[in-house]
């Protein structure tokens, strides 16, 4: 499927493509159901003018969006630098607590990236997933 960079049309192959749930979509979004359907039309005229409302709402579909169609490891990387680089924790910590070596953890974040077994990077990102739920209470609002 070709990216989307339209907010709108991202909200539609949401909706349409992967059945995303609307009313979940309107949770996160803070929007009704009908004006979840209307921004999914292409119309952002109800939408308040504060350019900081928009660039976060546009965010969170982008974001999103971006779940189903980006790079699986790309992500994982991503996740990865974040508990790394904000959080502090240590590569061997992180290799510790998914029952990996640190070795792998490495190689997940070398570019270009190397060969590691699947079930490997299953362990780390189930533990990346869990270390970012439970300390996103430290992290800035978005």
């Amino acid at each position: 499927m070709d990216k989307k960079d339209n907010v709108t049309e991202q909200l539609k192959v949401l909706l349409e493509e992967y059945d995303f749930h609307i009313e979940t979509l309107s949770k996160v979004l803070q929007l009704p159901v009908e004006q979840v359907i209307t921004l999914a039309e292409g119309n952002v005229d109800f939408l308040p003018d504060d350019a900081t409302y928009r660039f976060r709402l546009f965010n969170k579909i982008s974001f999103l969006y971006l779940s189903a169609v980006e790079d699986k490891h790309s992500k994982l990387c991503a996740f990865l630098q974040v508990l790394i680089s904000y959080h502090g924790l240590s590569k061997k910590t992180i290799a510790k607590m998914a029952g990996v070596d640190k070795q792998d953890i490495d190689k997940i974040l070398s570019n270009p990236p190397k060969k590691v077994p699947e079930e490997i990077k299953f362990k780390v990102a189930v533990t990346v997933m869990a270390l970012r739920f439970f300390l996103k209470d430290c992290e800035p609002e978005q």
